[in-house]
């Protein structure tokens, strides 16, 4: 790991950002390309870590898969890899390892699937062997991730007798919906009531598509802009009109001092002034916004609630005692309350240098960027961390006028 020292070198207060493609949206198509029995072309697909491993895996060039960290693609996999014929091994990092698959793993073995644990029962390594997926009805508990219930929605049109999933808890419900409408645009009838979809056996149609800029991955300019006076930061090829639950982060990051404008197809974001003490937002749907906002509330001082977002234990890092442990550096307090997390802080001395841990985290080290315009410098101790979502992100933030260096 190679540490990298982010510190602000001039004043810019306009610049243009080049977003990385949705690796959300990419990792659903790919998916749907796959299973689809004619070709299309997709265009922008995302560079990021995730959906060039999700790439790989699914060439199909070896029996033993290792999927790394890249969750999204773990829980495609798996699914895709159960309605395959032959004998298959999933792997991946040790934290992969720590981050649980077993309602997923449940409900294809329900419907037919031959899947087995090679240690810890609940988590990676799993077994493939050769079966027949017919489909039918299962139940499944969504309250450790949506992608579980994405990934059964992928593979249903594929299934013999289709697929009726009934939703339990289900958190991130806007990943669910951008899944259902990518299987519309490419041509499968889904039928979805409440707690309940249905999906038939049928064929997805070839369509070329282009791939949107990501939302999350947006969302640290638009809390850039809410530091930085007088500041307009545009965000190319990112629109209002998204599949993306993220859109939200518009929204969100107005209230906290970011108002967003419309140019076509890209945005512009520009700091406007308010007067908040106190803020309160249930991050259920949108979980990869939460760090984001909350360092940004530490830096603004702003008393908030985070409501919903006990989920975030299970990502790339435990957020939670991530967040935890880097806010207490800026003299924050970050703590449960019920059903949300408080976030208070305090005055911080801004004048030093702050060291900050990523856990492996790529969000650790996006969401903390800002720090860097307010302070004597950032030091993260894993500069690579941000190829998993962003690939060019420390060229990108420093248009805004950071400079780094490699330590």
């Amino acid at each position: 790991m190679t540490k990298i020292k982010l510190y602000k070198n001039k004043d810019v207060r306009e610049c243009i950002i080049q977003l990385p493609s949705s690796k959300s949206i990419a990792n659903r198509v790919l998916l749907i390309q796959q299973l689809c029995k004619e070709s299309f072309r997709i265009k922008n697909l995302s560079t990021a870590a995730d959906t060039q491993v999700l790439v790989e895996a699914l060439k199909g060039n070896s029996s033993t898969i290792d999927i790394q960290d890249a969750g999204t693609a773990c829980r495609f996999m798996c699914a895709y890899l159960a309605t395959q014929a032959g004998t298959y091994t999933l792997t991946g990092t040790a934290r992969m390892q720590q981050r649980p698959i077993k309602p997923l793993v449940d409900a294809l073995n329900s419907i037919g699937a031959n899947i087995s644990y090679l240690d810890k029962e609940g988590y990676l390594p799993l077994s493939f062997k050769n079966t027949e997926i017919v489909g039918g009805t299962i139940q499944i508990d969504a309250s450790m991730s949506s992608q579980f219930v994405s990934a059964l929605l992928l593979i249903a049109p594929s299934l013999k007798n289709g697929l009726r999933i009934q939703l339990k808890n289900a958190v991130s419900i806007d990943y669910i919906f951008m899944t259902i409408e990518l299987m519309r645009y490419f041509g499968i009838e889904v039928e979805h009531e409440e707690q309940s979809i249905t999906i038939a056996p049928q064929q997805y149609k070839a369509q070329n598509i282009s791939i949107e800029s990501d939302w999350s991955s947006a969302s640290y300019f638009f809390s850039i802009a809410a530091m930085i006076p007088h500041s307009r930061i545009q965000l190319n090829n990112l629109t209002v009109y998204s599949l993306q639950g993220d859109v939200v982060c518009s929204y969100i990051a107005t209230q906290l001092g970011a108002e967003t404008h419309l140019l076509g197809d890209n945005i512009a974001v520009r700091q406007e002034a308010i007067n908040l003490s106190h803020f309160e937002y249930d991050f259920k749907d949108c979980p990869d916004l939460v760090m984001t906002f909350a360092v940004l509330c530490a830096l603004k001082k702003i008393k908030a609630r985070f409501k919903n977002i006990n989920h975030l234990a299970y990502k790339e890092s435990n957020r939670l005692l991530a967040l935890q442990s880097e806010l207490a550096k800026l003299n924050c307090a970050f703590y449960p309350n019920e059903d949300a997390w408080m976030i208070e802080p305090k005055e911080i001395d801004f004048n030093q240098v702050f060291e900050i841990t990523t856990y492996g985290d790529h969000r650790m080290a996006m969401a903390f960027a800002p720090l860097a315009f307010i302070s004597k410098a950032v030091v993260f101790d894993h500069a690579e961390v941000v190829k998993k979502s962003f690939p060019d992100f420390w060229n990108q933030v420093a248009k805004c006028g950071l400079e780094y260096q490699m330590i």
